[in-house]
């Protein structure tokens, strides 16, 4: 966002006034104030106030004047100071006379001081809003704008690369393999791998994409916790107008214990202020649900958790998208992609069922059970005990009890029937798939446990 503002001097010109308007973009304490007559600059970083609300910075001067072009002065004042303020403006007035320094050096104490303070201003809810409007998606249906999505699973289990393929998909502002794509600046924080192995993915997936040119995703490496380092991620945002980050991995993005909730509170915090789109990678622990404390389901707004299928040997790799939270809209459908690498020097992606795939079993029970009956090469009817076995996996077990539950809701909804004479040998009733009606797909609900014909 950019404000502007203007300061009147003492001069009694009304001209001299103009030449000091300036415009200041950032917000928490990291700030640049531009002044366009007088073709000067100043970068505000590392904002800190104390208990006894004395407010430090650094401020760096640049120029565009032909007096005075490149770096002027660079130091960290105590900006509630006047003392601190004249010294500066001293300095400064020693690299270029042509400008009232004073009243620059004003400008900027008073405007980052009064920014740096306020906070979130309040605003009324007038219960008017258009809310479809304000439901915006970077990538539909995964990437809300502004909000963070967690995708987390499994070691290689494909995670970095779909936060790469998004990250290109954004950064080329292309829709592709069935989502729906707003274009971004786009920024990769990577504690996980290196420069090189980034650049060569994005290389190869651009080219299984058909795209040419060059790609604009910026990169950085991270050594430190995201809080640790905010200020300088601040800094890329602002300068590169970053829209959309990928953190690559939450865990080490926290640098911390990830049973901490005041870590990762503080690592949410940290994102949210970069007030950007941002899809966080993480793992899993060793009973393969979300890695750490309870804070992290909390605090994102969409959770994925990644499946993939790959067989030793393979060129192919198959992972799902299995929607297990969603603050602004409902859970959508199992998503599936596939990865291949067979052609040398490039990878393709290309959007996959879930329910043809070695993964339908990591689906809902309902989803199971409607899968058992669409591939049933039979007369088309199943009893209770015949879709529990049909469904039964060893590391996704379900009772008899759940599959007669789950086939009562489905045949209340009119997704199944059954009539009173359709019995086995035994005589247990059989279901079926509706006569003369396509096989529709059940969606969950937000609440995770009701369905519905769409």
């Amino acid at each position: 966002m950019v404000r502007r503002g203007e300061f009147l001097l003492d001069q009694d010109e009304e001209v001299q006034s103009d030449l000091y308007d300036f415009t200041m973009e950032g917000s928490d304490g990291q700030y640049r104030l531009t002044w366009p007559s007088l073709h000067i600059t100043c970068d505000v970083e590392r904002m800190r106030e104390s208990t006894d609300h004395d407010v430090k910075a650094d401020l760096n001067f640049t120029s565009e004047r032909p007096t005075s072009a490149g770096h002027l002065r660079h130091g960290r004042i105590l900006v509630t100071s006047p003392t601190a303020k004249k010294s500066m403006a001293k300095l400064l007035e020693d690299r270029d006379s042509q400008v009232d320094w004073d009243a620059v050096m004003e400008q900027v104490c008073k405007t980052i001081i009064a920014d740096y303070r306020k906070g979130s201003p309040e605003v009324m809810l007038t219960g008017d809003m258009d809310v479809i409007a304000q439901s915006k998606w970077l990538i539909e249906p995964i990437l809300q704008e502004y909000n963070p999505t967690m995708i987390f699973g499994p070691g290689s289990s494909g995670k970095s690369w779909l936060g790469q393929y998004l990250a290109v998909l954004v950064d080329a502002g292309i829709s592709h393999g069935g989502l729906t794509v707003e274009p971004a600046n786009t920024l990769v924080l990577d504690w996980e791998t290196s420069q090189d192995e980034l650049g060569a993915r994005i290389t190869m997936l651009r080219k299984g994409m058909g795209l040419e040119g060059k790609s604009g995703v910026w990169y950085k490496a991270m050594s430190q916790g995201l809080a640790s380092d905010l200020e300088t991620v601040r800094k890329i945002v602002l300068n590169r107008n970053i829209s959309f980050i990928v953190l690559d991995s939450l865990g080490s993005a926290s640098a911390g214990e990830p049973e901490s909730a005041e870590v990762v509170l503080r690592l949410f915090s940290s994102l949210r202020s970069l007030k950007v789109t941002s899809l966080c990678i993480d793992h899993t622990n060793k009973e393969g649900t979300l890695f750490g404390s309870v804070y992290k389901f909390n605090s994102a707004r969409q959770i994925f958790e990644i499946k993939k299928d790959q067989k030793p040997g393979e060129d192919k790799l198959v992972f799902g998208l299995f929607h297990k939270k969603a603050n602004n809209s409902k859970l959508i459908k199992d998503i599936g992609f596939q990865l291949d690498f067979s052609q040398e020097g490039q990878v393709t992606v290309a959007r996959q069922d879930v329910r043809d795939t070695d993964l339908s079993h990591h689906q809902s029970v309902p989803d199971r059970i409607l899968n058992a009956f669409r591939q049933n090469r039979g007369d088309g009817k199943m009893t209770v005990d015949d879709v529990t076995e049909e469904i039964w996996a060893e590391d996704k077990p379900v009772s008899k009890e759940v599959v007669r539950t789950a086939m009562s809701r489905l045949f209340n909804q009119g997704v199944l029937m059954k009539r009173p004479e359709d019995r086995d040998n035994d005589g247990k009733q059989q279901y079926a798939l509706p006569v003369r009606r396509s096989w529709e797909e059940p969606v969950a609900s937000e609440g995770g446990d009701s369905w519905k014909i769409v």
